[in-house]
């Protein structure tokens, strides 16, 4: 009766640990960055792609109209938190909301010195480091300051101290501690200090200088209709259980121009999931809008604008084994431009040709 009760069990934990591994693998099977979940067996092809948007190009104006930036919407929700901004695509790292603002300052364009350049003392006052500015320390003007005068007597006259006067016309007496014998001298007390009213002026006083940081930081910041660069990082999928071909979008990155930038060059910003970005848009579809110009009653969702590819991006990498984009491989934007072309052109026949299969 024991072998069976035994037997019974073995093959209980073998049922809930295969049950437990086969829930283990679905969860592995679904790419949790999808707005769709494919399942990686219904996969049939993917490939990975990164576009670049230029909101300021005809094409992508309507995600980009005056009050109505995608780069705006982005910013406040950020700041707001319902949205996680991240350091790389990679997802790795979560940004920090001072690190977010810090990403969005304007650099100063005055000359800035480097820690090494300011520990090796450029920068410093002379007065703070003590020395005459050629290397040399100072000398100590205590030993040559001014000796008093002499009275032609061969003797320095000395100085005449005079009581204090104390305002009345009258010089006060110096007061000494000293009392009579036996007697007892009053201890004087401190004043009474109020705690509450000091911590409530610390507190008032904290709550001025940060904001007047923060006013002089958002007063140093990029504006949303400077920021008109986004990458967008999307896998190209054929589901084989839906039979047709997605742009299944992952991840968006928000770029500082290189004409706006002081040193000329695109700066990431932030990495933002377009899960979650697609929520926020879907939140308000009256709010989040892709602006019509040709028909104001009908303004588009930007989720639905997404989905419905109203945008123009140029595809400037491809997953490749080294992981370098199209103008490392090719070597001039020219060619990776007619590369970008070849390659939209390449996907599309590929597409059809799998429904020909």
């Amino acid at each position: 009766m024991n072998r069976v009760k035994t037997l019974l069990g073995c093959v209980a934990l073998a049922t809930v640990s295969l049950g437990a591994l086969a829930q283990e693998k679905d969860n592995r099977g679904v790419n949790p960055l999808s707005v769709r979940e494919f399942n990686d067996a219904d996969i049939m092809m993917k490939r990975t792609l990164w576009r670049r948007l230029d909101l300021k190009e005809k094409q992508n104006q309507p995600m980009f109209s005056k009050g109505n930036e995608i780069t705006k919407y982005i910013m406040d929700a950020v700041k707001a938190g319902l949205l996680d901004a991240y350091v790389d695509q990679d997802m790795t790292k979560k940004m920090t909301m001072d690190d977010f603002v810090k990403k969005l300052q304007i650099p100063n364009q005055g000359q800035v010195l480097t820690d090494e350049e300011r520990k090796a003392g450029f920068g410093l006052d002379n007065a703070t480091t003590g020395t005459d500015g050629w290397g040399d320390t100072k000398k100590d003007d205590k030993k040559t300051a001014a000796k008093p005068a002499d009275d032609g007597w061969g003797s320095t006259p000395k100085k005449e101290t005079q009581p204090v006067d104390d305002g009345w016309g009258t010089p006060t007496k110096k007061k000494t501690t000293k009392g009579k014998k036996g007697a007892v001298v009053a201890k004087v007390q401190p004043p009474k200090v109020d705690s509450t009213e000091i911590k409530k002026k610390m507190a008032e006083e904290a709550a001025a200088k940060a904001a007047a940081e923060a006013t002089a930081l958002a007063e140093n910041m990029y504006f949303p209709d400077q920021l008109s660069v986004l990458e967008i990082k999307e896998d190209w999928v054929f589901d084989r259980k839906r039979s047709r071909q997605y742009y299944d979008i992952q991840t968006v990155t928000i770029y500082i121009p290189a004409d706006v930038h002081p040193a000329g060059l695109e700066m990431p910003v932030a990495t933002i999931k377009y899960k979650d970005l697609d929520k926020l848009f879907r939140s308000d579809p009256k709010k989040f809008i892709w602006f019509n110009e040709y028909n104001t009653a009908q303004h588009k969702n930007l989720a639905d604008a997404f989905d419905l590819r109203l945008f123009n991006g140029r595809i400037t990498k491809l997953s490749n084994p080294m992981d370098r984009d199209l103008i490392s491989i090719y070597g001039s934007e020219k060619s990776a431009l007619w590369k970008s072309i070849q390659v939209e052109n390449e996907l599309m026949e590929l597409e059809h040709g799998l429904w020909e299969y």
